[in-house]
């Protein structure tokens, strides 16, 4: 199997993958019923079908970039030659293994090793209501039409976006995949959906030490350490955080220092954490930093350096 055609078959798979969580996205935020904990039974089985097929073609796509389309196609086809596999492919007629053979290949390759034995096991649950819906009906049990959404979008947060960016080794960030895959629109109304701020203040909590409300979304899920917005995007790398005097938390007070010298070496900061705000002095010999408005006694100023 020539590269260029085992590149266009991943291809295809990753971007129909997309299609599907595309979908599913676009229900939850364009058909739910708001804030309220409750989802409609017709949006959790289409919802769950569309990111559970996303999933599958996303599997997919990582063994055929791994492995090679043999590993992914039945038995029966995958002894043919190469040029006969080509052409299954060009007619549709390309069988490929079960589901259930595919995620435990992609588990004993450890092709993903982000993925935790628990999101396997959630794998196999959302396999189930897939199955269940395709082939008979699933009966969800009423309870559940009050904490899916939590669930969903951990799956699609935790798990799909795993495998997706594990596909072509791409370095992105869930939200930035999002923004920069999914649309900027999609993106738009995602940030202002509860259930997908809760989820990204997990991730943020899972990778932070400390959280702090964004200055730009307004979420609590900018990290300081990374300096950067897991719900929208913000990147702070360019602000310099100082102590806030006000909360005491450290770290926590933020101003943009790039043209701070043609303002008179004053500008505006936020407290990340309690959101007081203050003039801040930024001193242009030495560097240090502090709110003019709450420091007493002596501090560097435009006239003089403490430091000096």
């Amino acid at each position: 199997m020539t590269k260029q055609i085992t590149e266009k078959l991943q291809q295809k798979l990753f971007s129909n993958s997309i299609i599907f969580l595309k979908d599913g996205i676009e229900r939850l935020v364009n058909d739910d019923n708001g804030e309220e904990d409750f989802i409609e039974p017709d949006l959790l089985i289409l919802t769950c079908t569309s990111f559970q097929i996303s999933i599958e073609l996303a599997i997919k796509a990582l063994i055929v970039e791994k492995s090679g389309i043999r590993s992914i196609i039945h038995n029966k086809q995958k002894n043919l030659t190469d040029n006969e596999i080509e052409k299954l492919f060009f007619e549709n007629r390309i069988k490929t293994k079960e589901f259930d053979t595919l995620k435990n290949f992609v588990k004993s390759q450890n092709f993903i090793e982000e993925l935790t034995k628990d999101e396997f096991r959630i794998i196999d649950e959302f396999q189930n209501y897939r199955n269940k819906i395709v082939h008979f009906t699933y009966f969800f049990p009423e309870g559940e039409f009050y904490d899916k959404k939590e669930d969903l979008l951990y799956y699609m947060i935790h798990i799909l976006f795993k495998i997706l960016l594990s596909t072509n080794s791409q370095d992105m960030k869930p939200s930035e995949f999002i923004e920069y895959t999914i649309g900027g629109d999609l993106h738009k109304k995602l940030i202002k959906y509860t259930p997908y701020i809760n989820s990204m203040k997990r991730l943020a909590e899972q990778y932070s030490d400390k959280i702090f409300k964004c200055i730009v979304c307004g979420n609590r899920t900018y990290s300081q350490e990374e300096e950067y917005c897991y719900c929208c995007n913000f990147n702070g790398e360019h602000f310099t955080p100082i102590d806030c005097d006000y909360c005491k938390e450290k770290g926590s007070v933020i101003y943009d220092n790039l043209n701070i010298e043609l303002n008179n070496n004053e500008m505006k900061g936020l407290c990340l954490n309690c959101d007081n705000d203050g003039i801040i002095f930024q001193c242009p010999k030495c560097g240090f930093a502090y709110n003019i408005e709450t420091k007493i006694g002596d501090y560097c100023t435009n006239e003089k350096c403490m430091n000096e």
